[in-house]
């Protein structure tokens, strides 16, 4: 059968698009699931589920890491396919054993496997796009995956209030989906099934690598969002539980606001290009997330933290968008720079579970979100010091 460039150009969009909202609805689900899990079936506490929660972030950035060199020899639906019956597996598991030190593995093995995951779906999608093109791409990716993020809070929280173990068998059917989507698209589109490994891709066009450096900034930024984004998704929870007296649904209908607020912002920001190549956006993101957690240390009822949650939505997407569109931009290794991208949002999400889930155990949430603003504060203020002395020896 054949299929145009263009008809498998818009193929493969759709295609890549689909899996990713399966996929981080999935992942969303168990990650959620994951906390009550804990709670019910080991007895852990805030900072022993943090440190749980943080298991697998830990595995997927070293595997990031350690993978770099090998993945830009492969092609990108094979280590995609492997890393979705990797992680069933893995959840498969987690679910079933009783054991502290098996969950454990079960976890580490799910973050490695995942590690094969976004960087090749985000290198895969942007290859040979920039500028306006590659924000219309890069942004429909990112409203894929973040509505699933939206509306798996809400279906897990209803998962779990029939049984914790319930999200998880969920999960694993999802997987299979969607691995059998990309095999089936594979099979059936040749322009798909051609795509090179990056290695391969970069060798035949000899292209020169034009990054900016306007990356730096972002790059601190997602991980400072993304600390943020662990404390709401793994802290919060607990939070809500017990103190605000508030039902798992409840719960995942506030996360569900943020999930909606970040969806429509990637929607507007992918028709936007007033942000593009401007440092200045970048820091006012990372300002204002702080003020919104340091006005969020007053909050004590879930009206306001669905207030938070909105603000958090729309500043998470906008971080998120800057450190993509900009890490991506003018580089010829994109999936190297996807993983760089995901390591740092990881090394955000390790800090905000495990510092987070110690600081909640031994203060409280408002002390909690005082830190994080305060922390937020002194590293924009190191950035806008950095670029300020940068400017001066340029001129």
């Amino acid at each position: 059968m054949y299929f145009s460039p263009q008809k498998t150009d818009t193929i493969q969009f759709w295609v890549l698009n689909i899996a990713s909202f399966l996929a981080q609805l999935t992942i969303a689900m168990v990650n959620l699931a994951l906390v009550y899990h804990l709670r019910q079936v080991f007895s852990l506490g805030a900072d022993g589920i943090g440190l749980a929660a943080s298991i697998s972030p830990a595995t997927y950035l070293i595997f990031c890491i350690l993978l770099a060199p090998y993945t830009i020899h492969f092609r990108p639906r094979h280590l995609v396919q492997l890393s979705l019956a990797g992680m069933a597996v893995a959840v498969f598991l987690f679910v079933t054993t009783k054991s502290l030190p098996v969950a454990y593995l079960a976890l580490a093995l799910y973050g490695g496997f995942m590690s094969l995951l976004w960087p090749q779906i985000e290198g895969w999608f942007s290859r040979g796009k920039e500028g306006a093109s590659l924000n219309r791409v890069a942004n429909a990716f990112n409203f894929s995956w973040s509505f699933g993020v939206g509306i798996s809070s809400y279906i897990a929280g209803h998962l779990v209030e029939v049984s914790t173990v319930m999200p998880f068998y969920v999960s694993v059917l999802l997987f299979a989906c969607v691995f059998l989507i990309i095999f089936i698209s594979s099979a059936l589109v040749p322009g798909i099934r051609a795509v090179q490994s990056e290695h391969l891709e970069n060798n035949a066009n000899e292209k020169v690598d034009q990054s900016t450096p306007l990356r730096f900034y972002a790059w601190t930024g997602i991980m400072a969002l993304y600390s943020g984004m662990s404390i709401i998704l793994t802290i919060f929870p607990l939070y809500a539980q017990d103190e605000l007296k508030i039902s798992e649904s409840e719960t995942g209908l506030l996360l569900l606001i943020r999930g909606v607020a970040t969806c429509l912002s990637f929607l507007a920001l992918g028709r936007l290009e007033f942000w593009h190549f401007k440092k200045r956006y970048i820091f006012l993101v990372q300002i204002l997330f702080a003020l919104s957690c340091l006005l969020a240390t007053g909050f004590t009822k879930p009206l306001s933290y669905a207030f938070f949650f909105l603000v958090f939505g729309f500043l998470f997407a906008f971080a998120y968008d800057q450190s993509m569109f900009h890490g991506a931009s003018g580089s010829i290794n994109r999936s190297q720079r996807m993983i760089i991208h995901e390591v740092l949002l990881t090394i955000g999400t390790i800090m905000g579970a495990v510092g987070g889930g110690y600081i909640y155990e031994k203060l409280s949430f408002s002390r909690l979100l005082f830190i994080v603003a305060l922390a937020a504060l002194v590293l924009v203020g190191m950035e806008m010091a950095v670029a300020a002395v940068w400017q001066r020896r340029k001129q």
